[in-house]
């Protein structure tokens, strides 16, 4: 929990002298487990853990977009741009990866050939998103922070663009499995009523919030800009083909945007993160609705061998 003075950078006429800042991400636990939250992030317990390889390429990608974006300007050509990737994608995939969590020296050899396709259809010179993505970059990396119906939120944004219309903000993810739509929406409903359990898509909004709003308090934006955000899946779909020589991979990306949605759902996801933002801050770890919790977020949970509520249950049913 990240607690600190509001900075300057807040709308005119609001009078607070103390907010407390949360991640989606702290956020989003909550909303899946009020006990998970507990375990993870405030009794900091060591739980068993899962495998690095996707959080490591994550970096690996991450941080060649970033170089990328931050050597790039306006007018520089599209040639340029993909060589300047194709560069540096090596030394990112030598600095964030650690091949002892490889199976196999061709289990390794396979997923980095993956991830650079990805990079290279990302910044095609032909096409590519990356291009302008890295032409219109203003900044990558860039911490956010809001203050939003007297709620913090803090986040570090990926990319941030500088369009005809206005700011995108950009999440980049591996793929857009499980990332809400219009047509699954209405589950954030369905959550805030303990109806449904959907973390992964109540996080993507809880992102989209962040983003926006924060976007919108910071030094980037101006009065009239017109204010988008977007995640971004660099390996969406992935395609493997046996060749003479050995085989070929294949990869698309493509974005997903979500500033209807929250339009949309404004209320409700505002209604989400206050429930999760006061819970947090008052210290209640109860798990609520417990038998949803259970049946939803317990099987995957890596602190369910040590949690109380979790083996009273069992012994119950």
């Amino acid at each position: 929990m990240h607690c600190k003075h509001v900075s300057s950078s807040l709308p005119e006429g609001f009078v607070v002298t103390d907010v407390t800042f949360l991640s989606p991400s702290r956020l989003a636990t909550y909303a899946d487990c009020q006990r998970k939250f507990d375990y993870e992030y405030v009794q900091k317990v060591n739980a068993p853990e899962k495998t690095r390889l996707y959080l490591n390429q994550g970096r690996a990608y991450h941080g060649t977009i970033e170089v990328v974006c931050e050597a790039t300007s306006p007018e520089d050509d599209a040639q340029l741009i993909y060589d300047r990737a194709v560069e540096a994608f090596p030394e990112q995939w030598r600095e964030h990866i650690d091949s002892d969590e490889y199976a196999s020296n061709a289990h390794q050899k396979y997923q980095r050939l993956e991830n650079l396709e990805a990079i290279k259809t990302f910044f095609d010179p032909d096409g590519g998103h990356g291009i302008d993505h890295a032409r219109q970059s203003v900044a990558t990396e860039k911490w956010l922070e809001c203050v939003e119906n007297d709620l913090g939120l803090r986040g570090r944004a990926d990319n941030i663009l500088r369009t005809d219309e206005g700011i995108h903000v950009i999440d980049y993810k591996r793929n857009l499995n499980d990332v809400i739509t219009s047509y699954t929406a209405s589950v954030l409903e369905d959550h805030l009523n303990g109806t449904d359990h959907d973390p992964k898509r109540v996080r993507n909004a809880f992102q989209t919030a962040t983003y926006i709003e924060g976007v919108k308090q910071s030094d980037l934006y101006e009065d009239g800009m017109t204010v988008r955000f977007s995640f971004y899946g660099l390996l969406n779909r992935t395609s493997f083909e046996s060749t003479p020589g050995g085989y070929e991979i294949s990869v698309r990306g493509y974005p997903r945007e979500t500033t209807d949605i929250y339009e949309e759902h404004y209320d409700t996801i505002w209604n989400l993160l206050r429930h999760a933002h006061e819970g947090i801050t008052s210290g209640s770890h109860d798990p609520d609705p417990f038998p949803l919790i259970h049946d939803e977020a317990c099987p995957d949970c890596t602190f369910r061998e040590m949690c109380a509520e979790f083996l009273a249950e069992g012994v119950q049913r």
